[in-house]
């Protein structure tokens, strides 16, 4: 977990952040196993991530998670925090992420940027993450200028 057991969830909260950050950082260097130390091992965990599709329960979640080492060769995140809210019980923070990365078959660092929303519950007198929600940020637009070029045909 994040070590800090002893004291009160929302005192405890700080430290959980620092150990997410630190486990995203092993996963851009293809190193999955912080996260999956620090996930719930629930069967009501989930994620969804910018790659598409959803999971839900743990061993769905463990088999992304090895899935995704695959796809980073090295590199870093950095996180622009815009929201914290912090309970007894849940919490949450929405980030911005941005990874700096090699991936499989380039030399060059890969950039890209995520909005990102993560779930954290206080399992067992220590934080867990939940969820974790991601997909690239875009540039504000007009959904029906947009959808209308994926408009299906009806018949």
């Amino acid at each position: 977990m994040d070590g800090s057991s002893k004291l009160p969830a929302a005192e405890a909260f700080p430290a959980a952040l620092a150990t997410l950050r630190e486990a995203l950082a092993h996963v851009a260097n293809g190193d999955v196993g912080p996260i999956k130390a620090f996930y719930s091992h629930a069967d009501d965990a989930t994620s969804m991530y910018g790659w598409g599709g959803y999971e839900k329960g743990w061993e769905d979640i463990s088999r992304r998670w090895d899935w995704a080492a695959q796809q980073f060769r090295g590199g870093t995140v950095s996180h622009e925090n815009v929201t914290t809210i912090v309970g007894t019980e849940l919490a949450y923070t929405t980030d911005i992420e941005t990874f700096d990365v090699i991936l499989p078959g380039t030399e060059q660092l890969t950039q890209w940027t995520n909005r990102v929303t993560h779930v954290f519950r206080f399992e067992e007198g220590g934080w867990r993450l939940l969820h974790r929600h991601a997909n690239r940020l875009e540039g504000q637009y007009e959904p029906a200028q947009r959808l209308a070029g994926n408009a299906k045909a009806t018949a």
